[in-house]
């Protein structure tokens, strides 16, 4: 992927990337660099390259059964590697595959095609794949409503921000960001910490459809009042959207006084960066794929924090009813509304005590739901014995004669 996509791993984070994990282990495997310009006409070789790297780890280690998530270019690579291979192919989708790539005449023909040639498929919304490919005339494996990784349930430290900024220069640098603008947002995170102050968090892919800008407008807005707050930013995206959300923090200076950027980290350690915030915005409006259900909310539940979010994301369906705005959630009506933005959070600011209270009954309501769902673990070896059944005998056999490598693990 893009390195300003990509997730800064440090500390312990390569450990969880290469070895035992429960009764299995895990061998991380790197496809190769290709320079630019070497052939004509050029781009990235992202198919050809996963393709031969499966193709090299099934011959050197074996192969069971084959799982690409997501259609681009993984489900796809699985398919292909899956007919070369002879093995059964899991083909897990996203929403972006459906709501948009699949909507191109000559992407959504590949995709069919690998759909026909997938053994099992992972569907999370079965309505919307059918209506967009057909029925799928083969069994399915269907994900489980499960909970949040347990990761997310688990007493956690706040994320340690002195360790993380000492490590973060490096994935900026890695980013491929002009450098004047990588000197600046170092320079920006080398103050002080603010110990004590109302914390604002957000997290994952910045964009304006995400109600990124529409949160640096209404913290301005707010930074020029000087109401003692600190803003956590731990973004990721495009690498000219990204550009631009930095300028737009670094041009605001009473808010870049109050921010630290952060560069985006595992999965796991976002429930120790949501114990370092009393506040979680998450402003999503005019998304272009209707369907869209992230779990930013339950994650930012588990946590105790008090989440902010627009109305669209109130009113997905796996929320509609649930987000009760003031009493549950802070629920903005038009996050371009940069004035009434500003406002609502700026009554947090001045209450922490309101906010600790919403983020409560958030957390209430986030292990209300987890009643009613089966765990992660119950759905991770339901999805594993569905595979196990899927390899057949030869799986056992190829368990009991082959040593699993040690892989590595990279940025």
């Amino acid at each position: 992927m893009e390195p300003t996509l990509g997730q800064l791993h440090y500390g312990e984070d390569r450990d969880r990337l290469a070895g035992r994990v429960g009764a299995g282990e895990v061998s991380v495997h790197l496809v190769a660099p290709v320079e630019p310009s070497t052939f004509i006409p050029f781009a990235q070789p992202h198919v050809t390259r996963l393709f031969g790297l499966t193709l090299r780890v099934a011959e050197e280690h074996g192969c069971d059964v084959i799982f690409g998530w997501y259609f681009e270019p993984y489900g796809l690579v699985a398919a292909l590697a899956g007919r070369a291979l002879g093995r059964p192919v899991v083909i897990r989708h996203a929403g972006s595959d459906l709501g948009r790539l699949a909507r191109h005449p000559d992407l959504g023909a590949a995709y069919a095609w690998a759909l026909r040639a997938a053994t099992r498929l992972v569907v999370t919304n079965e309505s919307e794949l059918t209506s967009r490919f057909g029925p799928v005339r083969r069994p399915r494996i269907r994900v489980l409503r499960s909970r949040l990784p347990d990761v997310f349930h688990e007493p956690a430290e706040p994320l340690d921000l002195h360790e993380l900024l000492a490590a973060a220069p490096a994935w900026f640098r890695a980013a491929g960001l002009p450098e004047d603008l990588v000197r600046k947002v170092e320079a920006l995170n080398a103050k002080p910490f603010a110990e004590g102050a109302f914390t604002l968090g957000a997290y994952g892919k910045v964009g304006l459809t995400k109600g990124s800008f529409d949160l640096v407008a209404a913290l301005s807005r707010l930074a020029a009042d000087r109401p003692p707050f600190a803003f956590l930013t731990l973004s990721c995206g495009r690498a000219e959207t990204l550009r631009a959300y930095y300028d737009a923090i670094l041009g605001a200076p009473a808010l870049a006084a109050r921010t630290w950027i952060l560069p985006p980290v595992a999965p796991w350690r976002i429930p120790s960066f949501l114990r370092c915030c009393d506040a979680v915005c998450f402003l999503e409006r005019g998304f272009p794929i209707p369907f869209h259900g992230p779990l930013v909310p339950r994650e930012v539940f588990s946590s105790g924090a008090c989440l902010v979010c627009s109305a669209e994301i109130a009113g997905k369906p796996a929320y509609r009813g649930n987000l009760v705005d003031e009493r549950n959630a802070v629920v903005v009506a038009d996050p371009k509304d940069h004035k009434a933005l500003a406002r609502r959070i700026g009554r947090l600011i001045a209450d922490g005590e309101r906010a600790r209270s919403i983020g409560g009954q958030g957390q209430r309501l986030a292990r209300f739901w987890d009643e009613e769902l089966d765990s992660f673990d119950a759905g991770a070896r339901s999805f594993a014995a569905a595979l196990r059944r899927l390899a057949g005998p030869r799986a056992t056999v190829a368990r009991a004669r082959r040593r699993p490598a040690r892989g590595r693990s990279q940025r």
